[in-house]
């Protein structure tokens, strides 16, 4: 039955009237790009004007007015939907080429002109929020989001294409994907499968975008004890240099929102081509893209990420490209995928055909880690984007609802991980599901990015490792995606035919198709756990969005994203040595929707704060973020973690045993304020080694010289350098040299390999700091003569590092451990000229006010006397800065008292807590005693700890007790 519905609205624009009749689900469909649909609701659309007068049934729509509007109505069930779609033109240049390949031969062609005018995107009028990505080309196909559900339309196969009449329409909602072998399940006992092959590395070791290429972090080192002395760590210094090399030409890393256009290469291998032969590829292939990029347009992902699809390459034979080999090892097909694509990328990044990022889709049942068929959909390389042989990924297609499965693989592209609780963030939040969800479960309703999803992308551009993504295309009118929901372009019937045969029919019932697509296979209603495509049409004027049947209404324009206010800055995170402030801002202002840009600019600002040298003696930060762990398992046993550095990832903190026989990377990162290394201010902010100058601004370039005089020229001061070459054919300690207090830039390294040691002890006391009374350290930091130094030992070479000042005097010596070769040993330091320095004064000062005891209901907070130490010159200059020193180096009679002030004095925040009730005491009640039965309530503060009930509001105290109810009468005995 075809009804004519008039539009509820009037607009200047033009409109497309869809009527819609309910199909029974008896009934065999096959859409003209899905397969398999045995659940779908047939429509015949009709184009008409703002007034909803009649135009034409035709509804195959060029536009030549890239600003006009088309506009559908929509009817599902009672309720009615009206479409305001806009020409789509951003995904395509006017150089955009086809290439077909054969065995021996490719062509490359243009497409069409009309082919680049049937594409557009929109909004549900009245639903805010909501979604839509149509394409007019060859009837409608695309997909819908509304503020119920996702719904999917296409085009019926084989249907009547005569004008007058009209062509009939299939519109269904997607339900949760797995592979088309999947074993046929009857109705109801449906089951989630992982439908992702990409193999998440554990905590452990490194996701592949934290990771120098070929270099992995090893949970548990298998080494007898002399090679751990021998070798642990020595890749912490292996080339000193290359911290000055990484630190000026490494990129800067901000938290800035930019525009990141992801330029996109599309493969179909013949399995796809031979699918849909008797269709348009080009088209169902922009209709999965135009869902993808709409999907990464979502706010919830809080970046600015824009899908461009550069070019797209068919391959029409088997053997086409030999060395492609697409198979159902879905590992393999992405290693040759991988391998094959880079040959193909123009060198250039300015070549308008290069790509970012190659796509694969075929028709193959793949199978991850196992060549024979199972329930994986794609497979990709964590964090591969920008890095040319790994930024890719293979995508099996199941109809239109595959792309899907393209959105989460790109995103394993961008070092994000599946949602789980593990990692922090759930599958699903409420009726929302997760895009990086290991599953797809049929009864979410909408559809969006996880907190986590969201971290992990923001963290990977930020690194800087998205750098290739910065370029704007020149023409920016690249390919445009089809701008019709896929339920409009692809019904429910055309969905059970791509996702099982050409034979499968549609069964689901209308009430149930968005949440679950059922499709009739041999005999069996059977399903793949999705709902039917967004757009899907399941009533009068009603069709799926969000996996909920609902109206079809109209929607305002795009509205990009504006930054909100500036928060305030936050607490110093750390008390001492440098901490850090962060202020930031939302894009909130208004927040992105339906469709607009998301904000561009800096997101958060940083200052470096408390920057005074922390007492003399105290542990580093990072060892005590480690002995934070002392009191955690692992592995069933329980260690006092010390820190272990690595210079390729300063901003993991990794924690190892007291013999570096366990590594353990223990939180999310390190907290801000660590520092990224000795050598340097640079410090950890958000698990991102930011550059601080010297002038402890971030981002700043501005370094000390030799003397550590921040923007000198090095002319204040003398650098020594030596080498000790000496022979010693007996075992024992040799002096090198003794290097003055004060020294800066401290540098000790072999020349060559050797089986000596070297050593450095104090000038003015029998004690050693490195290597001393034949006890030979591992490769670490420690402390020498109150500044941190750091010892490298690379098979068998030695370097040391001390940034300083130091303190006191010290002594290099060489260990010889017998009958050894000296290779000769190079000391260089920097001290400062004799006739500058004037004097050293040492003075009390007061440290910077502590934290407060607690964070509400009045604390206390202290200044504590510190004993500073600071070199001036007769040139009436500081020459160095302050520095925090042992007590006895200050007169005591001039120690001041500590200080106290009251801190954070306002209430604390506080409710009622409130228990469940108790059961009735007695099972009957006595006439005249009706039986009470009680509940806990509590002040509680905003930790669910207890608090005195005056810090309560008693007016709103819940009560306590209540009479039993539905009690019988005690029988009288």
């Amino acid at each position: 039955m075809i009804e004519l519905i008039r539009p509820y609205k009037s607009h200047r624009h033009w409109f497309f009237l869809v009527s819609l009749a309910v199909i029974s689900s008896s009934a065999e469909y096959k859409g003209l790009y899905t397969n398999r649909l045995s659940e779908v609701h047939e429509t015949v659309p009709e184009r008409v004007t703002s007034k909803g007068d009649h135009l034409a049934r035709d509804v195959t729509t060029f536009h030549d007015d890239p600003s006009g509007f088309v506009h559908f109505n929509l009817s599902i069930g009672r309720d009615e939907h009206f479409l305001v779609l806009r020409p789509s033109n951003g995904f395509f240049i006017p150089s955009l080429i086809v290439e077909r390949r054969r065995k021996g031969n490719f062509t490359r062609e243009r497409p069409s002109e009309r082919s680049k005018k049937c594409h557009y995107r929109g909004f549900v009028a009245g639903q805010e929020g909501s979604k839509v990505a149509l394409s007019a080309c060859n009837g409608l196909a695309g997909i819908i989001h509304t503020q119920k559900g996702k719904y999917y339309i296409e085009p019926a196969d084989h249907q009547s294409k005569s004008v007058e009449a009209g062509r009939k329409h299939l519109i269904y909602k997607r339900s949760a994907v797995t592979t088309s072998h999947a074993k046929k399940k009857k109705r109801r006992k449906g089951k989630k499968q992982a439908n992702c092959g990409t193999k998440i590395p554990k905590r452990w070791t490194l996701l592949e975008w934290q990771m120098d290429q070929g270099k992995l972090k090893i949970q548990r080192r298998k080494q007898n004890k002399k090679q751990q002395v021998a070798n642990a760590k020595d890749m912490q210094m292996k080339n000193v240099k290359k911290l000055k090399y990484k630190r000026k030409l490494g990129r800067s890393q901000r938290s800035i929102s930019l525009n990141h256009y992801v330029e996109t290469l599309i493969v179909a291998d013949n399995s796809m081509v031979e699918f849909h032969q008797d269709g348009d590829i080009e088209t169902y292939l922009l209709t999965l893209m135009n869902m993808v990029s709409m999907l990464y347009q979502d706010p919830t992902i809080g970046n600015s990420v824009k899908i461009v699809v550069v070019k797209i390459i068919l391959l029409e034979d088997l053997h086409s490209e030999p060395a492609l080999n697409v198979s159902t090892n879905a590992d393999v097909t992405l290693r040759n995928f991988c391998k094959w694509q880079t040959k193909l990328n123009p060198g250039k990044d300015n070549h308008p055909h290069h790509h970012d990022v190659a796509i694969l889709i075929t028709r193959r049942d793949i199978c991850a880690r196992k060549d024979v068929p199972c329930g994986t959909l794609g497979v990709a390389h964590i964090g591969g984007m920008c890095k040319a042989s790994r930024s890719c990924s293979v995508n099996e297609d199941n109809g239109i609802t595959s792309a899907h499965t393209i959105a989460h693989e790109l995103g394993h592209n961008f070092g994000m991980i599946h949602d789980t609780d593990k990692v922090g963030c759930k599958r699903r939040e409420g009726n929302t599901i997760h895009i990086m969800t290991p599953h797809f479960e049929a009864d979410s309703v909408t559809v969006n990015w996880s907190n986590c999803s969201r971290r992990e992308i923001t963290r990977f551009l930020d690194k800087g490792l998205g750098h290739c993504l910065e370029d704007e295309p020149d023409q920016l009118e690249r390919y445009k995606y089809p701008d019709l929901p896929a339920g409009v372009m692809y019904d429910a019937h055309h969905q059970c035919r791509l996702q099982f045969s050409q034979k499968a029919t549609l069964c689901s019932p209308p009430d149930e198709i968005c949440s679950h697509l059922w499709c009739t296979v041999n005999n069996t209603c059977t399903t793949l756990l999705r709902p039917a495509a967004e757009g899907t049409y399941c009533g009068k004027h009603k069709w799926c969005y969000n996996h909920e049947c609902v109206l079809m209404l109209d929607t305002p324009s795009p509205i990009d994203g504006g930054w909100g206010e500036w928060s305030s800055w936050s607490e110093c995170s750390r008390t001492c040595g440098a901490g850090v402030s962060v202020m930031s801002r939302e894009c909130n202002h208004p927040t992105p929707a339906y469709g607009g840009n998301y904000c561009v600019g800096q997101r958060k600002r940083y200052r470096i704060c408390n920057t005074q040298s922390c007492p003399p003696g105290e542990p580093s930060f990072r060892a005590v973020q480690c002995s934070s762990f002392d009191d955690q398992p692992y592995e069933g046993n329980k260690y006092e973690w010390q820190p272990y550095f690595d210079e390729g990832e300063p901003c993991q903190l990794y924690c190892s045993d007291a013999n570096e026989t366990v590594i353990v990377p223990w939180g999310e990162y390190a907290k801000d304020g660590t520092p990224c290394s000795i050598v340097s201010r640079d410090i950890c902010i958000s698990g991102i080694c930011k550059r601080v100058g010297c002038d402890w601004a971030v981002d700043s370039r501005t370094e000390e010289d030799d003397c550590g005089i921040c923007r000198g020229d090095g002319s204040k001061c003398d650098k020594k350098r030596g080498i000790y070459d000496k022979q010693n054919w007996s075992p024992g300690y040799r002096e090198i040299v003794v290097v003055p207090k004060g020294a800066r830039n401290v540098r000790i390294e072999e020349k060559d390999r050797s089986s000596n040691y070297i050593s450095i002890g104090s000038a003015l006391a029998r004690k050693f700091y490195l290597n001393g009374e034949r006890h030979i350290f591992l490769p670490g930091e420690y402390t020498i003569a109150g500044t941190q130094a750091l010892y490298a030992r690379d098979n068998q070479l030695e370097k040391i590092r001390i940034p300083g000042p130091i303190n006191e005097p010290i002594v290099i010596y060489i260990y010889y451990i017998g009958n050894t070769w000296n290779p000769g040993v190079e000391y260089k330091y920097s001290i400062w000229k004799q006739e500058i320095i004037n004097q050293i004064k040492y003075s009390w000062i007061l440290s910077e006010w502590s934290q407060c005891s607690v964070t509400c209901g009045g604390g206390v907070q202290s200044r504590q006397p510190l004993c500073q130490e600071s070199v001036e010159s007769t040139m009436a200059m500081e020459l160095e800065r302050p520095t925090m020193v042992e007590d006895y180096y200050c007169e005591p009679q001039d120690k001041p008292d500590p200080v106290t002030r009251s801190c954070n004095e306002d209430n604390c925040p506080s409710r009622w807590w409130v228990g469940p009730w108790q059961t009735c005491s007695t099972s009957c009640f006595t006439k005249g005693k009706k039986p009470l039965k009680r509940r806990s309530v509590m002040c509680v503060d905003d930790k669910d700890l207890a608090l005195p009930d005056k810090f309560c509001d008693k007016k709103t105290k819940p009560t306590e007790y209540r009479q039993c109810s539905n009690l019988p009468p005690c029988e009288s005995v």
